[in-house]
């Protein structure tokens, strides 16, 4: 016996002879079928294979010495930016009124057209210092006065504002506010006959906490809060308390899984906000949010309608990463794939050929 007759030996698909075989319509139509279904659950496997499966792993979070960056867009559609100050205050005990620099006020008018850009730093230089050094024109209105028609001309033309940008704060629990805080309490009683008339009605187009990254979701984007006067709902404080949990996104699964704080420790001293690494990680921040709403009873310091986002940092580091899917795991699922539908496709066949061959027998 020779060697390829030998080989022909260990072969399991043992071929008919053509005389041995036929075709039949049915067959065809359960072979058409069969392919059909094979190229879908191929394409489906592809689909899988081709998007990363997300993996998310914790830690603990020994990051030091680092800013956190909040990025803030939202609008108040009635309340204008002559009145409005953002402050922020944290648990280290600094504290920043009216925060200026990469955040912005924005003029909305009641039809919702932008009117321009109000800079609220402006009327602290008027009222200061330089005021009284520099010579002013009699038949201009003292700086408060003029502030004042500009507060009432805003309010009667319905004006909104719009607050946007960012901001860095320390790494520690605080809390930042948008209010009216800031406003002598004068300007506020004449402008408003009534506390509950000060509307912090609100849209919040963007709250985050660091670098975006794909798939990343912040709660509070997109929410609006609306006070109906018209239903007798009075103004008030709404207070936003957010758990910030610092997160790394990295495109591909890392070694060492939830470790990556104790990596990140060594990158914090080089870098005080939450920045890419240099294997291209992505150090953010998620959060999550439960709001609170007291109404506001009369004329005090707490009782000014306000917005409140008191915020506390996670001691849990968060890894999220999307790791490519295995090409053998790939391979292994369309081979079962195919041969799964072959499979179920010849059984399907034969017992429609012998279905057809018991009808035929009964009808003779």
């Amino acid at each position: 016996m020779g060697l390829l007759a030998k080989l022909k030996a260990f072969d399991a698909y043992v071929k008919p002879e053509a005389h041995l075989t036929r075709k039949t319509t049915s067959g065809a139509i359960v072979s058409l079928v069969g392919y059909a279904l094979m190229a879908i659950l191929f394409l489906f496997e592809l689909a899988t294979y081709l998007t990363p499966r997300r993996v998310t792993t914790m830690g603990v979070d020994v990051t030091r010495d680092e800013l956190l960056r909040i990025n803030l867009d939202m609008t108040f559609p009635g309340l204008p930016c002559q009145i409005i100050s953002l402050d922020a205050l944290d648990a280290s005990g600094k504290h920043e009124a009216d925060i200026g620099g990469e955040l912005h006020k924005q003029r909305i008018g009641s039809d919702g057209r932008v009117l321009g850009m109000y800079e609220s730093h402006y009327e602290d230089f008027e009222l200061g210092v330089i005021q009284f050094l520099r010579p002013r024109n009699p038949r201009e209105p003292m700086p408060r006065v003029k502030h004042f028609e500009e507060v009432a001309k805003a309010r009667k033309d319905k004006e909104g504002c719009r607050i946007f940008g960012s901001m860095k704060v320390q790494r520690v629990a605080g809390n930042f506010h948008v209010s009216v805080h800031s406003q002598d309490w004068q300007t506020l009683q004449i402008v408003y006959d009534k506390v509950e008339h000060i509307d912090v009605s609100h849209t919040i187009k963007r709250l985050s906490f660091g670098r975006d990254y794909p798939g990343k979701v912040d709660p509070l984007d997109g929410y609006v809060r609306l006070i109906d006067r018209a239903k007798g709902e009075k103004s008030g404080t709404f207070k936003y308390f957010l758990k910030v949990v610092p997160t790394t996104y990295t495109r591909g699964r890392r070694r060492g899984g939830a470790r990556v704080g104790a990596k990140t420790e060594t990158r914090g001293k080089r870098r005080k906000d939450d920045e890419g690494d240099e294997r291209g990680a992505v150090r953010t921040n998620l959060y999550s949010v439960t709001e609170y709403f007291t109404p506001s009873r009369g004329w005090s310091e707490t009782g000014l309608p306000a917005v409140f986002f008191l915020y506390d940092l996670s001691p849990v580091v968060m890894e999220v990463s999307d790791a490519p899917a295995s090409f053998g795991h790939f391979l292994a699922r369309v081979c079962a794939v195919v041969g799964g539908v072959f499979a179920v496709t010849g059984m399907t066949d034969r017992w429609i050929h012998r279905a057809l061959e018991l009808l035929a027998a009964k009808s003779k």
